[in-house]
């Protein structure tokens, strides 16, 4: 008997067939309660990725005892499968499919950033150069964090990315959760770009609700474009299914 089974869609050809390519909206999650939490189990790690479209897509990887994938789409669920035997290639593909919806996302918005804006001055240069210290400042407590992780297994990865136009305010976002921090980057229509920061510390996602770094960034878009990619990569690295 094939490794994926014989009932319904083959598992192999939904991973194949998902493809982040002309979707407006994704979402990538580690271990990140998303109203799924009925699919847990105590101990058990999640991988999420979905995309929105013309129409949605959705893979929901569950490791528990074992490991399970769950394909979705619009809604509604086409394929449930426990795998057994070898399950490199499934998971390969699951990688796959969390590298691809990551980089989509983040060359999505390389027009904007190289953008200018217009009316930006030397006093916006001046201002943006401080923030950018403490973006980089506090990205890199933030990396040394995901670093923590690659090299102690036992550490389970929480965190989301969230990329495109938001389904519930058409708002362009690129937002990144990941440990204490909650990092929104908002493309404007003006072509500036906004950074807001919030830091729950101890507290708990979505505690906090007064931002520690807020700006709106003009000239040096691609500089601070740079800091969020390079935790993105990392990101995506530290998170991959092993």
């Amino acid at each position: 008997m094939s490794l994926w089974g014989f009932l319904g869609p083959a598992p192999k050809d939904l991973f194949l067939g998902f493809n982040p390519q002309g979707s407006h909206w994704r979402v990538v999650t580690w271990n990140f309660d998303r109203g799924e939490a009925s699919l847990a189990v105590p101990g058990s790690r999640q991988w999420t990725v979905e995309v929105q479209g013309s129409t949605s897509k959705v893979i929901h990887w569950l490791r528990a005892s074992g490991d399970e994938v769950l394909f979705y789409e619009s809604d509604k669920i086409v394929r449930r499968k426990r795998l057994q035997g070898p399950v490199e290639e499934p998971r390969s593909l699951m990688n796959l499919a969390l590298h691809s919806t990551l980089k989509y996302g983040i060359e999505a918005n390389h027009e904007f950033m190289r953008t200018p804006v217009t009316g930006a001055t030397a006093l916006d240069f001046q201002s943006e150069a401080r923030a950018l210290q403490w973006i980089q400042a506090s990205f890199g407590t933030l990396s040394r964090a995901l670093e923590n992780l690659r090299s102690n297994p036992e550490l389970i990865l929480s965190a989301a990315c969230f990329s495109g136009q938001v389904p519930e305010t058409g708002e362009t976002v690129l937002r990144l959760i990941a440990f204490n921090l909650d990092i929104f980057f908002y493309l404007r229509d003006d072509f500036s770009l906004l950074i807001v920061v919030f830091n729950d510390k101890d507290q708990g996602h979505g505690q906090s609700k007064t931002p520690a770094f807020q700006q709106t960034i003009k000239v040096t878009k691609p500089q601070f474009y740079d800091e969020m990619i390079k935790l993105l990569h990392q990101l995506a690295q530290v998170g991959e299914i092993v």
